[in-house]
Parts: C-alpha cells; structure tokens; sequence
C-alpha cells in the first residue's frame, strides 16, 4: 500500500493539528530568523567552528582539525581542513614537484584519480596560499581542502523542533530497481519501531554523540536521518542508501565527500540500480577554483555514467554566490532551493540563474534521532527527543531531498525511465521563477508564527 494511494500525489496531505502546527510555528519562526542574511553568519560561522566544534572534537583521536578562514569574493569565512591542499597532476606533474615544496608537505595519492592531497606540517592559512599560488605557477591547478558543511547547522545556532509523528509507515514492497544515495552523516543506528526506516541502508551510521562533554547530540547529528525520512515520505518505494562521508567531528571535507560520490555510483552499477544522488551540502569556491575533489567526482559520474542525476542543496547564504556541488551545472548537477510555505522565495536560500528549482525548505517535517538539543547548553531551550521522533527543521538542505525523493518516485512509476529524463518530467508545464527557477510544490511545510 502506498501511502499516496487515494490522495495527491503531491503536495503531501497536512497531518497535524492546528495546534501542533501553531507550536511548530514558533521554532520554525526562530529557525528562519537565524537562518535570514545579516544575522552575523561570519561570527556564527567562526564561534561554531573554532569555539565549539574544536574544543569539543578534542577527544575524537581520528578527526581532522579545521580553521575558520575569510576568503576574498564569498560571504563570509570558509571552513578548510587545517594544513591540507587538493591538487590536480598527473604523474609527471607529481614528479616535477619542487624538493623545497614537498619538504613541508607528505603527498597522499588517490588512487586512480586525478587529485591528491598534500598533507603539510604547521602550514598557517597564509602557508597555504602562498604555496598554492607556487603550484599554480607550475601550472598545478590547487586549492584549499574545503569542508563541505551542511548546509543548514554551520550557519546558525537554531536546531530541530520537536513535532508529531505521522504514525507507522504503511510498509510495502521496496524497488530495487531505484536507489536515492544519500551522502551526508549517515543514517543513526536507531531500529525505529515506526517502520519509517524500511528500505533505508546506513552504509555509515551517525555516532549523534561522540563529542566531550558527551551530554547531548553533537552538532551535526540527525542531519542524515532527517534526509531519509523526507526521501521515505515523498518515495515510500525506492531504495535509500545512505552514505556517511563526515568523520566523528561531524563535519567532512572536499575529497572525503567526492570519495563518496564515486562510491555511490559505482555501487548503483554494480546493483544494476537506476540512481539519484542526494548532496545537501556545499561550499564556495576560493579565488575562483571549486572544490578539486567533488568537480573531479561529477565529472566522472557524469562521464561514466550519465544516466546518474545528481541534485544538491543551493546554500542558506541569501545570495546569489554559486555554492559547489550545486553550481556544478556544466556536469548535469541541480540545484536546489527553498521556497516559503506560500511558495515565495525563502530570505535565506541561494538563488540565481544557475539554481534549476526550489521547493519549500521552511518547517519541513521528518525523522529525528533520539537525544538531547541543542549540542551546546545556554544557546536555547533543551529539547529532549525520544525513540522514534519527529521534528521541524528549515533550510535548503532540506528541499533537495524532496526532489531527489519525487525523480525517484517517478523512475520507480515507469520501468524504462531514467533519473535526468524523470527530472525533465517533474519540472516540464510547472511555473518558473528569476531567482529560485521551477516551482516544484512537494511538503507543505510549517509557516513561520
């Protein structure tokens, strides 16, 4: 049984009550007031990354060390891997690597692609860019190793709010012949009694709590839990993987990301599965270079196979400054962002010419993950999560899974169907936007109170 059998397909019926949408309102209002350009992103950013998620990574042995950095020609500071660069070369561009370059820098292949990393040792930020301006002199593309965060949690200290179930999933047979990979935390390793999580595989499970002072959920966790949940509510047949690509610090970077991706699709053919990759994450590019790693990952998906659909989040900066996966259009990737409940323009989303479609991303409702918010005390109400939760959360990261969701619910429709030409379908005779390009109507969202 399906559960849009004898309604709509989309958008999904409303199951709360007044009330409950009248309380969700008030977090979802707070959400997006954090969310909303001018509320100091660059502090934010900053406080986040340096006060926060360093003191508290300190006891993860295995997580990489990050530095807050400004970065000319983007809206505020970026999130880069401390003393990493990823290069471009081939072999003889490796061999022809200065002696004085490399003394301060251990060289990481990737096997069997194009871009490396080159691990330095005590390199400040100005290191690293004076070294990669002396790569590309030798004619070596490079560029900083971005973290890609998710778009919604680096940005603001506004977190889940916690809302009614939508009951137990009317479970049925799963198609497996259509898979939507879900790149982000991984899914937790909650067995929900609600059967919501029927057909979803965590290939890397969300640790929610790794994090001194181990009291509540860290600050990144549920972000790949929620994602599944609105694939789940928009397919109720396909397939979900979802891959985990951040380490225990809950944030990942340009290469670990892009090692995903290639994973993804080279699983999907090997199953014999039609595929629609889930990216709600990004970052800018820096002095006009994109993430190395994730550009050299598209461009292999979409070489290798070109039926693969990749579709990514827009970005909650409230510009029009192209953000990466999405802006990779040149390699078949779309762009999505958020829409109001009304379906106007959400103030936080990204938009511009290179953003394909938007859908609402303002009080999206899906699954949560048992534990304590927020991650830090003092910022906010505790909210305490049970077994099997539900939650409202706002940004663009969640409204590329909607879509990503409904091409694969439409591949699942028709045997023959293919997820670019299923995307075309989707879009075709639905009215389009300037800024947020076609209107695709799919949750209903919450509206702010």
């Amino acid at each position: 049984m399906s559960i849009h059998e004898n309604t709509p397909r989309w958008p999904l019926p409303e199951h709360r009550s007044r009330e409950q949408i009248a309380r969700d309102g008030a977090v979802v209002a707070e959400q997006v007031r954090v969310l909303a350009p001018g509320h100091g992103r660059a502090r934010t950013l900053a406080a986040t990354a340096e006060t926060r998620i360093l003191s508290r990574q300190a006891g993860a042995a295995d997580g990489n060390r990050y530095i807050s950095s400004p970065v000319a020609n983007t809206t505020g500071p970026v999130l880069v891997a401390e003393d990493q660069i990823v290069i471009k070369a081939d072999e003889s561009q490796l061999a022809a690597l200065s002696d004085t370059l490399l003394a301060d820098y251990d060289l990481q292949r990737r096997a069997g692609l194009g871009t490396h990393i080159l691990h330095g040792r005590g390199r400040s930020m100005a290191d690293l860019r004076s070294d990669i301006a002396r790569l590309k002199a030798q004619n070596i593309t490079a560029n900083i190793n971005l973290v890609m965060p998710l778009g919604y949690v680096v940005k603001a200290d506004a977190y889940p709010g916690f809302t009614t179930s939508l009951g137990v999933f009317p479970a049925g047979a799963i198609d497996e012949t259509v898979r939507v990979a879900i790149i982000d935390t991984g899914r937790s390793a909650e067995n929900r009694n609600d059967a919501w999580f029927t057909g979803v595989v965590a290939a890397g499970t969300d640790p929610l709590n790794v994090l001194a002072p181990l009291d509540r959920n860290d600050w990144f966790a549920g972000h790949g839990t929620f994602t599944a949940g609105i694939v789940r509510q928009i397919a109720p047949t396909c397939e979900i993987v979802v891959y985990r690509f951040t380490g225990p610090d809950g944030l990942g970077t340009d290469d670990a990301a892009a090692d995903m991706f290639i994973k993804a699709a080279d699983e999907a053919a090997r199953d014999g599965r039609r595929l629609i990759i889930n990216a709600s994450f990004g970052a800018p590019a820096v002095d006009g270079v994109p993430p190395l790693a994730l550009q050299e990952a598209v461009e292999y998906i979409a070489t290798r196979y070109p039926e693969v659909l990749i579709v990514a989040s827009a970005g909650n900066d409230g510009s029009d400054e192209p953000l990466y996966p999405a802006a990779f259009g040149d390699f078949g990737v779309k762009a999505v962002g958020a829409l109001n409940p009304d379906l106007s323009g959400a103030a936080f989303s990204n938009r511009g010419d290179w953003v394909d479609c938007s859908t609402v991303g303002v009080g999206v409702v899906s699954t949560y993950v048992q534990g304590k918010v927020p991650p830090e005390p003092n910022i906010g109400t505790d909210v305490v999560f049970p077994a099997d939760a539900w939650a409202t959360w706002s940004g663009t990261s969640f409204t590329a899974p909607q879509i990503s969701a409904a091409v694969a619910q439409l591949c699942s429709d028709t045997a023959t169907l293919d997820p670019r030409s299923a995307f075309d379908q989707l879009l075709a005779g639905r009215p389009r936007t300037n800024e947020f390009g076609v209107v695709v109507h799919l949750l209903r969202g919450t509206p702010p109170a």
